[in-house]
């Protein structure tokens, strides 16, 4: 067995070297040290790789002689597990039985949560196509959702996919989730004429949880959902589904003996990036601890943490005055961070991107991380948590400092807690102190949460804000539910040195309801019908009263799984107190915005999107666009998706910082496309490519006054513009087991911009980002699970 493992190391090792001598070779021949240098480490990884295989098959052969993760529910132990069959239909929200079978086991032991799905469909019909980590999957897929307290404040959210994909994630209070988590858990899938089966593991291990009682027996809350693609249906046990507000406390109650042993883990890590532009090289080690004394306590720390991305940002050609609001897929700051997770539709809490992000400095370079700590403690009524993290001095800063404390109470239908954070900047010399109390309640079908904000700054000019949110979900039947949100944030609320606020200065009013038909008969058109209507009243505290807004939007769904929507935005004139970033508010004319989108069936080797949108985004004129998205499977292992549009627009009015407006015509062009390849067992290459420009023309200067506009004239001191963004990437990621992986990223973004007419043209300015790239560097990284 080691031989055959020695073979496959060597094998894989090739490979890497082959594919890292493409990415360097292929720009940058000449960095042969490099390559001596990435080899190095990269025998150093398979070793420990070859290490964790051997011990884990000894482990295995020792232990493990009742399960064998393989994807086959052949074991007789699976005989004795807890069985549920009686899924329902959910998504369409019909609640009636399905057309198939399917069947969920569970079984616990010493070390976690063994659970199976076994899924009756016709091999035909089955859809395999593969998707990366915490990517949209169109293959079929089953769902496991556990509250680990029972008590329904954290609920963590597992699935797998019959193309050998995976997606974890976390519902914190409020129904928020968050996809940026990612456990040590593992699963296998497999098949045969008439089902397909997937085993799942759930290690205790993977969240803190109240110590259960002196018998060890305790509470875990369950659910259980599996989308059947070719169907377009999903089926769910108990009868609910995520897309419901009270989704968190209708999990299913089962009796389990928890563990009440300690457990450890270390994840050291070591990075190469080799910066091709600064011709320098970064070698960073550091390590990441997540120690359990007890299952209720967790502590987690870091030191000399690498807080770089494998993924890169998506990206957003942004000319609001409302900042873009980036995920972050951080280890320390995504493993159990729902406790300090308070948000709503326009503010974070904690937004943990500030954190090593730019620097106050001059140079606002990004900032190093010396240490960071983080503690968890779970009770049966009361939750704890603190998190501090200092960042290091820069060349032209001193590092910021980060804490923030949380406590809730938990009761048998609500909720309530605090969170108190502080930031101390001594570079700018501003400290800021910011906290929320939030609650919940929740009973059949009202579901109530919100919270209360507080911010206090020092600086050179002190200033005390305040704000609050209230939102109510009333579900009425199983087709018609109605939300209510209220919204209050005054006008010196400052959150954003810490966590995330669109904007303050608004008081505002949010009312939508939707209705679900289901036409009876399969001889109808259409199988389900969503209404969705809306609208928003705001103004500010300066009694200005902001546009109201309506929309209107109703999705169809065909009987062969295709979904025809059409949306129909309008605002009201009002004024828009952002648009001259803080030099008065412009009252505006009403708007309109019109959208078809036509979305094709997932399954099959083939699926597309098409947008059509007509739309108002200036005084007068209006913009029309067209976008066309597709993937398409070469094989159930390599996937290709692209996405390719246009807008033009004789009319996009934008503001500066001067307070200036400006009206352009202009034209919004963007592509990207990825290939994704499963190359082997655990192992992924992926390519990826975005790119947009935007070309302003024929400048009109847009005169205010009393926060009236009076006029609109050619503007020759504006001059046109043409801004553009290119971002590439390949990627290659080995899987060895949770949480451990090799990473191997080359990457390559350039910018480009210029003034004044005739614009380049768009293949010159691909060609001039590539040849002059902003960014162009490879990295070799590896993090390893002990």
């Amino acid at each position: 067995m080691n031989y055959i493992h020695n073979y496959t190391l060597y094998f894989i090792y090739l490979k890497i070297q082959i594919l890292i001598n493409i990415a360097v070779n292929l720009y940058h021949p000449q960095d042969s040290s490099l390559m001596k240098l990435i080899n190095l480490l990269l025998l150093l990884t398979l070793l420990l790789i070859s290490r964790n295989i051997v011990a884990e098959e000894l482990s295995i052969q020792a232990t493990s002689n009742k399960i064998t993760l393989d994807g086959k529910i052949n074991e007789a132990i699976w005989s004795t597990a807890k069985t549920f069959s009686s899924l329902v239909v959910t998504s369409p929200d019909t609640g009636l039985k399905p057309k198939v079978n399917t069947t969920v086991r569970v079984i616990t032991t010493d070390d976690g949560l063994y659970i199976s799905f076994e899924n009756q469909q016709e091999k035909s019909q089955r859809s395999r196509k593969y998707s990366g980590k915490d990517q949209h999957s169109s293959a079929d897929f089953n769902v496991v959702s556990i509250d680990f307290s029972g008590q329904g404040d954290t609920v963590y959210e597992f699935v797998v996919t019959l193309g050998k994909g995976s997606m974890d994630g976390v519902y914190s209070r409020g129904s928020h989730f968050d996809d940026d988590w990612e456990g040590a858990w593992d699963f296998k899938v497999s098949e045969d004429e008439t089902n397909w089966y997937s085993e799942i593991f759930i290690p205790w291990a993977i969240a803190p949880f109240p110590l259960a009682n002196k018998n060890h027996s305790g509470e875990i809350k369950l659910h259980f959902s599996r989308y059947n693609i070719g169907e377009g249906e999903a089926y769910s046990f108990p009868d609910t589904s995520s897309s419901r507000a009270n989704f968190m406390q209708s999990l299913y109650s089962v009796k389990v003996n928890k563990p009440k042993s300690s457990t450890m883990q270390i994840f050291p890590y070591s990075s190469l990036t080799q910066d091709f532009n600064e011709k320098e090289s970064t070698l960073k080690i550091g390590a990441d601890l997540l120690w359990k004394p007890t299952v209720n306590q967790q502590i987690t720390a870091t030191i000399n943490p690498d807080f770089g991305q494998a993924e890169s940002d998506e990206l957003i050609a942004n000319f609001s005055a409302v900042e873009t609001l980036y995920s972050d897929k951080r280890a320390f700051f995504t493993e159990n961070q729902s406790l300090f997770a308070i948000k709503g539709n326009s503010f974070e809490m904690l937004n943990t991107r500030r954190i090593g992000g730019n620097s106050d400095g001059n140079n606002n370079d990004p900032s190093d991380i010396l240490a960071a700590i983080k503690y968890l403690n779970t009770n049966q009524k009361i939750d704890l948590g603190i998190m501090a993290v200092s960042e290091d001095d820069s060349s032209d800063a001193k590092g910021k400092q980060f804490l923030s404390t949380r406590w809730l109470y938990k009761g048998k239908q609500g909720y309530v807690g605090q969170i108190v954070n502080w930031v101390e900047r001594p570079t700018i010399n501003r400290s800021v102190l910011s906290s929320a109390i939030d609650y919940g309640y929740d009973e059949s079908n009202l579901s109530i949460d919100g919270a209360l904000l507080y911010s206090k700054v020092k600086d050179d000019i002190n200033s005390n804000g305040f704000g609050g949110t209230f939102n109510l979900n009333y579900r009425t039947n199983r087709q018609w539910k109605t939300d209510m949100r209220l919204t209050w944030l005054d006008e010196d609320l400052s959150l954003n040195d810490m966590g995330y606020l669109a904007r303050n200065n608004l008081r505002e009013l949010n009312l939508s309801s939707d209705y679900l038909l289901i036409p009876s008969g399969e001889n109808n058109l259409f199988r389900q019908i969503d209404w969705h209507g809306a609208a928003t009243f705001s103004n500010n505290f300066q009694n200005e009263r902001l546009p109201t807004k309506y929309t209107a939007t109703v999705t169809a769904k065909t009987q062969n799984s295709a979904k025809v929507v059409t949306k129909i935005n309008y605002t009201t004139a009002g004024y828009d107190d952002l648009i001259s970033r803080g030099n008065g508010s412009v009252k505006l004319t009403d708007r309109q915005d019109y959208l078809f989108q036509y979305i094709s069936p997932y399954s099959g080797d083939f699926h597309y999107e098409l947008d059509l949108n007509y739309l108002q985004e200036g005084i007068k004129g209006w913009a029309n666009s067209i976008k066309l998205s597709a993937d398409y499977a070469l094989t159930d292992q390599t996937i290709f998706s692209g996405s390719i549009s246009r807008l033009n627009s004789d009319d996009w009015l934008i503001g500066n910082s001067s307070g200036k407006l400006t009206s352009y015509q202009r034209s919004y062009d963007q592509f990207s496309f990825k290939l994704l390849w499963s190359m082997f067992e655990n192992q992924e290459l992926s390519i990826k490519g975005q790119w947009y420009s935007i070309e302003a023309e024929k400048a009109n200067k847009v005169t205010f006054a009393d926060n009236k506009i009076l006029g609109s004239s050619a503007n020759a001191q504006e001059p046109n513009f043409k801004q553009s963004q290119l971002t590439l990437q390949l990627r290659y990621r080995f899987r060895f087991a949770p949480l451990s992986d090799v990473y191997i990223v080359y990457a390559r973004n350039g910018s480009y911009f210029e003034q004044g007419q005739p614009f380049t043209r768009h293949s010159d300015v691909i060609k001039n980002q590539f040849e002059n790239p902003d960014l162009d560097l490879i990295m070799f990284k590896i993090r390893y699970m002990y």
